[in-house]
């Protein structure tokens, strides 16, 4: 039995032309891709680390000339 991964790394392969599926199988039962040379080297490759794209929040300050 082979190795399962996600779908969005299926797409990411599929889209570069680094997978090729059979379609004799239907979805629902699974379908069996092989991944090419590039595509395995693709997979062992470090990732870049991910920019932070969030900034620290403020603390809230409290309005001027309101009562309770």
């Amino acid at each position: 039995m082979g190795t399962r991964i996600s779908i969005a790394t299926y797409r990411a392969l599929a889209k570069r032309g680094l997978v090729t599926a059979d379609t004799s199988a239907s979805l629902y039962h699974g379908q069996k891709i092989t991944v090419t040379e590039d595509g395995h080297g693709a997979l062992t490759q470090q990732r870049p680390e991910a920019a932070l794209t969030t900034t620290a929040a403020t603390a809230p300050t409290a309005a001027v000339g309101c009562t309770r």
